[in-house]
């Protein structure tokens, strides 16, 4: 008798092991199935908040370029005012006192994350943004920030922000 009951006990034994066996197989195989997409997903949206991180830097660069150029429209210095406009690379440019270098302390911060930006300064046009055949017309430029974003999978992306200037 105890042979019989050690046999079925035995048996009992090796059955619940074949079956924690085909328990983890089937639970390795539903993970090999299930883990993959789901890396997938949180690489695309790990991806996506990059992408929306540095959109918003963008918006905050060429935010601060634009406010500046605005203050400098209203500034009594020689070398700024709407009339400085006129000859855009000094107004860029010059050392020292050109906008980039003016700038370049709020600007470092951006740059040095992998942003990078030019500003275009357009000639005299009219209000709707076009050279009038009437000169009295032109007396607006319009002051361009393109900023320049690496997206998350490796596109260059150019998000341009535009604003008209006059003479007040």
């Amino acid at each position: 008798m105890m042979g019989t009951a050690c046999s079925g006990s035995t048996s009992r034994q090796i059955f619940g092991r074949a079956f924690t066996l085909i328990e983890v197989v089937i639970a390795v195989l539903v993970l090999a199935i299930a883990v993959p997409p789901t890396l997938n997903l949180m690489d695309s949206a790990s991806a996506g908040r990059v992408d929306a991180i540095n959109t918003t830097r963008a918006t905050y660069l060429s935010t601060t370029v634009l406010e500046t150029v605005m203050a400098d429209m209203t500034s009594q210095q020689a070398n700024l005012g709407f009339g400085a406009l006129a000859d855009s690379s000094a107004y860029l440019t010059t050392q020292t006192t050109g906008l980039y270098d003016r700038i370049a302390a709020f600007t470092d911060i951006y740059t040095r994350v992998g942003l990078s930006y030019t500003v275009v300064i357009s000639g005299l046009v009219s209000s709707d943004g076009t050279v009038s055949a009437n000169s009295s017309e032109n007396v607006f430029r319009t002051v361009t920030v393109q900023v320049q974003i690496n997206s998350a999978n490796g596109n260059q992306l150019m998000m341009p922000v535009s604003l008209m200037v006059s003479e007040l």
